[in-house]
């Protein structure tokens, strides 16, 4: 019997199946991704700085290692073990984690584009006896350069930046982490300009009002800096046509998705994020519904071409079929992700109808969208016809465009008007100058007289870039060249895990038809702070053209134009020249801001002060503040322990304890509610705004209820008269919800 080796443990069954249905007996056995790593970060950075191998690598983890000997023991006993961990750069290196522990002649690399029987079958028919070394030497070199980067860098962060907690430095994650800091300080800091222009309202001979745009000799849109400039323009009573020209223009549509351009479309029309995206191609090839998710291609076989053909034809009709094929090119086609198709279907097997199930499911509108984007990429083009008519009188130019649809085309078969990011960003400072309208212009006949029915004044004022959203992150990081598919599935997910960026959802706005609007990505102050200190002590760890260079490099070494140790070295060379510089710079401390004495310090003959301390929780990726008191200066030189809430920025006013008057002391509860407490009376309830509460009256003896937490299930809270066995549910902060007769437990 043979073993054939995967990445994912959903393959296993369906290519098992798979590969019987083509005469092979194997049993498939999952690595569940790498089994071999470099030992955690406390021990060090285990990368010998002269020969950059991966030798401290051992078992990532207990599972790993019985993995690893299940492994062992199936390839002992096998006739033939054919290694099929993904087609990509990764899926090599893990193969060559397995490949020594094969006896000779045993060995046999496949690769499965697609978990169908046509991708199996096609996979083991060209099989090969080698792995692609220079893909595993880009991957082990990758790992080290990470390694060095990630463990010295951290290190270094973690004297410098002192002011905040669980910061870290990486290759690509740092890059991302500027590319967002500078983004929104642009944004902060841009002033927008006002410009003013002049359209006019032309009336045709048949009665029909023409829209008009003032415009220079060139036929670019006149401005003006001040309204009054715009007003003291002098118009004709009347302007002659002195040009009509009509063309018909054909669309081409756009190519099927790749892994950068399915994220953005993804995250716009179906709200995912970068991770949820990753999550849902990786789900459907697993499942046999699509291709390779990690490609960088938009290339697709002939095969699958002509099924798309047929299908735009069963689906919407002959004419929508163009004469010839569309031949989507691009230039990835020399890395190893450029080396697959792109995301598309699986070819069915079976009646058309069998596509509907793909359509349901947890991620069925994922592949509705991959589905529909390919057919769309091979359906005919849009035609349409732009009207451009010219004006003129005296020194007076007036340009009128229109457009209108004559055939939809490929829009018919897109489901969606969300499109990726533009190759270059709009930049700063942009306007909305083109004199088009949108739709059918009245007809006018060259040197025909238009009278003028009114003259209006538009406003044009500049707008900044855009923050980032996860969508367009990863368009710019593409467009910069740091990452490759592969790592975009990372680090944008890690900025946000991590607290150094947070999600802000915009104020309503105009979105495209059927797209959402997405949250803005905004930097907190820890993320502001790395960056800053990066930028001047690491500055080559986030230089875009310096990290896009390395992915370039990696390329190179895959493709044997370069070694492993080469690219290593001289990465090395420069960061390590960094490094030394950096360790020289003072530590960035921040005086907290002093909120007055510390109450308990005052009492006990301390001079201790009260500090504001803000941060975000990096499990509930919330921000908190509070204040603690400054004789603390670590856990093992606590000598108050006092610690105080605060409201923005500013210590909470304590009210008197409703039966003796002495101050009381906010506490914010485990259970998430609030509370105040008095030394001689205990503890009184808080409301969301720190309010006090007033106990309800029992309905029966007029006591004051108490406020508790049911014991099953926890998080649940209720006013309670036990004497009367008379309960009130209320939430955490003692808002009655309903009356319930019902046991405390």
């Amino acid at each position: 019997m043979d073993i054939i080796i995967l990445e994912s443990p959903n393959k296993v069954r369906d290519v098992e199946r798979y590969a019987k249905a083509c005469g092979i007996d194997a049993k498939a056995i999952a690595t569940v991704g790498h089994l071999m790593d470099l030992p955690p970060m406390a021990e060090g950075p285990a990368v010998d700085t002269t020969t950059f191998t991966l030798s401290a690598q051992r078992p990532r983890d207990s599972a790993a290692v019985d993995r690893t000997v299940r492994i062992k023991t199936a390839i002992a006993h096998a006739d033939r073990v054919i290694v099929a961990t993904d087609p990509d750069r990764e899926g090599e290196a893990i193969g060559a984690e397995v490949w020594s522990w094969i006896p000779a002649g045993k060995a046999w690399r496949a690769t499965f584009e697609e978990i169908t029987p046509t991708g199996v079958e096609r996979g083991l028919a060209q099989m090969r006896t080698c792995l692609l070394t220079g893909a595993v030497e880009a991957a082990h070199a990758r790992r080290a350069i990470d390694r060095l980067a990630g463990w010295h860098g951290t290190a270094l962060v973690f004297d410098k930046v002192r002011q905040h907690k669980g910061l870290s430095a990486g290759r690509l994650q740092s890059a991302a982490l500027r590319l967002v800091v500078e983004r929104h300080r642009g944004h902060e800091t841009f002033r927008p300009s006002t410009a003013y222009g002049v359209r006019v309202v032309l009336r045709t001979a048949a009665g029909a009002e023409l829209p008009a745009t003032l415009v220079d000799e060139e036929g670019a849109v006149r401005s003006f800096p001040t309204e009054a400039e715009a007003r003291s323009v002098v118009m004709p009573a009347q302007v002659q046509v002195a040009s009509v020209e009509v063309q018909r223009k054909e669309q081409r549509p756009r190519p099927p998705f790749e892994a950068s351009s399915w994220l953005q479309v993804a995250c716009k029309a179906l709200g995912l994020s970068v991770k949820e995206g990753t999550e849902a191609t990786q789900t459907l090839f697993e499942a046999g519904q699509t291709t390779y998710p990690r490609t960088d291609t938009v290339r697709v076989g002939d095969e699958a071409i002509a099924w798309a053909r047929e299908e735009i034809e069963r689906r919407f009709g002959r004419q929508y079929v163009p004469d010839a094929p569309w031949q989507h090119r691009d230039a990835a086609t020399a890395t190893v992700q450029g080396a697959h198709e792109a995301i598309r279907p699986t070819i069915p097997h079976g009646a058309p109808t069998g596509l509907d199930a793909r359509r349901t499911g947890q991620w069925g509108e994922a592949y509705a969208l991959i589905e529909a984007r390919f057919l769309a990429s091979q359906a005919a083009a849009r035609v349409i016809e732009q009207t451009t008519i010219k004006l003129s009188a005296d020194d007076v130019r007036l340009l009128a465009r229109g457009q209108v649809e004559l055939f939809d085309g490929w829009r018919r078969v897109l489901s969606t008007e969300a499109t990726e990011e533009p190759d270059r960003s709009a930049g700063a400072g942009a306007a909305d100058d083109d004199p088009a309208g949108a739709g059918k212009l009245p007809a006018a006949l060259s040197g025909e007289q238009l009278a003028i029915v009114r003259t209006e004044i538009t406003t044009q004022v500049t707008k900044p870039k855009p923050l980032f959203t996860q969508a367009s992150l990863v368009a710019e990081l593409k467009r910069l060249g740091i990452g490759r598919p592969s790592t975009y599935q990372t680090v944008v997910p890690l900025l946000l895990s991590r607290g150094w960026v947070t999600e802000v959802v915009p104020k309503a706005r105009c979105a495209p038809a059927r797209t959402k609007v997405l949250p803005s990505l905004i930097p907190t102050a820890a993320g502001q702070d790395l960056c800053a200190f990066l930028v001047e002590g690491l500055p080559g760890l986030v230089d875009y053209d310096f990290t896009a260079s390395m992915e370039k490099a990696l390329d190179e070494i895959e493709q044997g134009a370069k070694s492993r140790v080469e690219v290593a070295r001289a990465w090395w060379s420069r960061f390590e020249h960094e490094l030394a510089a950096a360790k020289a710079l003072k530590p960035r401390t921040v005086e907290r801001k002093d909120l007055g004495p510390c109450p308990k310090c005052v009492a006990d003959g301390r001079a201790g002060h009260l500090r504001l301390i803000q941060g975000v929780n990096t499990d509930t990726k919330k921000p908190y503040e509070f204040a603690a008191c400054d004789a603390d200066t670590a856990k093992e030189n606590r000598v108050c322990g006092h610690k105080a809430q605060v409201k923005d920025g500013q210590l909470l006013a304590s009210p008197p304890c409703p039966s003796c008057r002495a101050p009381l002391r906010a506490v914010s509860r485990k259970d998430g509610g609030r509370s105040w407490v008095c030394q001689e009376h205990g503890w009184f309830l808080a409301g969301r705004r720190w309010e006090l509460v007033v106990a309800p009256s029992c309905p029966q003896c007029s006591s004051p209820m108490v406020h508790r937490e049911r014991r099953d299930p926890k998080g649940e809270f209720f006013w309670a008269c036990f004497a009367h066995q008379l309960f009130l549910d209320s939430d955490r902060f003692g808002r009655v919800e309903k009356r319930r007769a019902r046991g405390a437990g």
